[in-house]
């Protein structure tokens, strides 16, 4: 698909909103400095890099509302329109997925990082797993339609940023938890906030959490961090980063969000500034990570969009666990195989499930 032929990709209608198009073909460009969520400006920025690199001579270019082609004279339109192109690629917020007929459909989701659209895409391919099978392959992603029979998996691959993502500053506060009001744990933290990388290298242990909306509403995971967050208190040599659900909401929702399935976990915590434990506000830049790299674990939910960093990272770190999904227990050897084209290493799986007796392991 990057390997220089013509490519269309295509968004949810609601991303276009405040795109000034051309038509209802109209070239990917326009989507630069557009208003779109960046979720799908980091989805995009991705894909249109790995098209330039694979030598297309056309450019990106993207349909509006793939849907109403489906045929007769629409079809013939653009098909028309699309002139010498052969590949789709859908970018999928995972409410709907579009194909376009006579081309090759592929799928990428972003944003189901999101607890809302993760369910309503798991629903989709309850509902409707012939969809999936009519896909060619997927990117950055090993959906898989448990619900048909056979079950249905297009082909995975995998696409991380060559060079290191530019990092929006970032805030960084100290973790404290009042277990008798989320809100005021929030207004103590938001005070202590600082405008500043953590000083990283005095720490020999590190543990990066990037934390999802969906991983936030997953009381299994969340039980994990708290049981992270207990020892790590105590122990001025570890360092544990916390970055917060990446969400279109003011910072107080965004902590609670995050501190409600900690919580939940009735362990038992300190009722005091960690110096040592921290929120961010946004992703932990790479320049700060590179240094320590080595000494860095990476405790990740399946929902998180791990192209956000470069593959470089991922292979040099300490550790890396991924929580997946539990109806991935039957398909854990195609998930190790993704990971693997994506990490260049094995990671640690844990399967995410409120009982800990559904816990399992793979190398």
């Amino acid at each position: 698909m990057f390997t220089g032929e013509p490519l269309v990709i295509s968004v949810p209608a609601c991303e276009l909103a405040h795109v000034a198009l051309t038509g209802s073909v109209f070239d990917a460009k326009l989507m630069e400095g557009a208003s779109i969520s960046a979720d799908l400006k980091i989805a995009v920025d991705l894909i249109a890099a790995a098209y330039r690199r694979g030598g297309a001579t056309e450019p990106l270019r993207c349909v509006a509302r793939p849907e109403v082609f489906t045929h007769g004279a629409s079809l013939d339109w653009l098909q028309n329109a699309l002139g010498p192109i052969k590949q789709h690629l859908c970018l999928s917020d995972g409410t709907s997925v579009k194909l376009i007929p006579q081309l090759r459909n592929h799928l990428f989701t972003y944003g189901i990082q999101s607890h809302q659209r993760y369910a309503d895409f798991k629903k989709l391919m309850r509902r409707a797993p012939e969809l999936l099978a009519q896909y060619d392959s997927q990117v950055n992603s090993f959906h898989r339609g448990e619900y048909s029979d056979p079950a249905v998996e297009p082909a995975s691959s995998t696409l991380l940023p060559m060079a290191p993502l530019a990092a929006a500053a970032s805030w960084s506060f100290g973790f404290y938890l009042n277990p008798h009001s989320l809100e005021d744990s929030a207004e103590h933290m938001l005070k202590w906030g600082e405008i500043e990388e953590r000083p990283l290298a005095e720490f020999q242990k590190i543990t990066y959490i990037p934390l999802t909306e969906a991983a936030a509403n997953d009381a299994y995971f969340q039980r994990r961090v708290a049981e992270m967050i207990a020892p790590i208190y105590f122990d001025p040599t570890q360092c544990l980063l916390i970055r917060l659900p990446m969400l279109q909401s003011e910072l107080t929702t965004r902590m609670t969000i995050a501190l409600d399935g900690i919580r939940k976990s009735r362990l038992h915590l300190p009722q005091a500034r960690s110096k040592n434990i921290f929120f961010l506000s946004g992703d932990l830049s790479e320049a700060s990570i590179a240094p320590v790299r080595s000494r860095l674990k990476w405790v990740l939910h399946q929902t998180f969009e791990f192209w956000r960093y470069t593959g470089a990272l991922y292979q040099e770190a300490q550790e890396i666990m991924v929580y997946l999904d539990a109806d991935r227990t039957s398909s854990l050897e195609i998930a190790r195989n993704f990971y693997l084209q994506a990490f260049g290493r094995a990671p640690r799986f844990m399967m995410s499930n409120r009982s800990p007796l559904c816990e399992r392991l793979g190398e």
